[in-house]
């Protein structure tokens, strides 16, 4: 009569289902996007999703919160080069009461480099926490500035305006 089977007998075959799943996501996503980059020196590049020149630097303007009784704040943005997902510069929004600082991170470029979407998330001061800004190249010394975030109370703000290149 055979020995009884262990039971680490019976787990080999489901060890091997969850290796060769396994194995088959990391080719489909390595087949997707390619071999990951392991180089500490390389930056990113504006051929690769990177900051287009156009918005490089230090811009500032006045901004109005949409709504029953409209906003307005002065709006300083400051990029730097970054790639998609890395933190690319900050925010500061001030009024007579009001001083909020965060962070941006470059969430997108657009197809015809021209427009590049921020998330927004404030470290400091009484702002809505979190937000998405888009800014549209038009001249050379200037941007539109879109904000969308959703307030404390659920509702959506948003805010428009125009931004000049700070010399």
């Amino acid at each position: 009569m055979p020995a009884p089977h262990s039971r680490s007998d019976r787990s080999i075959p489901l060890w091997a289902a969850v290796i060769t799943a396994l194995g088959s996501l990391l080719a489909a996503l390595i087949g997707k996007y390619g071999l990951p980059s392991f180089s500490s020196d390389r930056s990113p590049s504006r051929h690769d999703g990177g900051v287009p020149d156009a918005f490089l630097g230090q811009w500032r303007g006045d901004v109005t919160e949409e709504g029953v009784r409209p906003s307005a704040y002065a709006a300083t943005v400051s990029i730097g080069d970054a790639g998609p997902g890395d933190e690319v510069g900050g925010i500061e929004y001030t009024a007579p009461g009001l001083l909020c600082k965060g962070v941006l991170v470059l969430q997108e470029v657009g197809d015809d480099r021209r427009t590049i979407t921020l998330g927004e998330e404030i470290r400091t001061g009484r702002c809505v926490p979190r937000g998405r800004i888009t800014l549209t190249a038009g001249t050379e010394r200037h941007v539109t500035f879109f904000y969308t975030g959703k307030k404390y109370d659920g509702t959506v703000q948003v805010v428009r305006g125009g931004l000049d290149k700070s010399v």
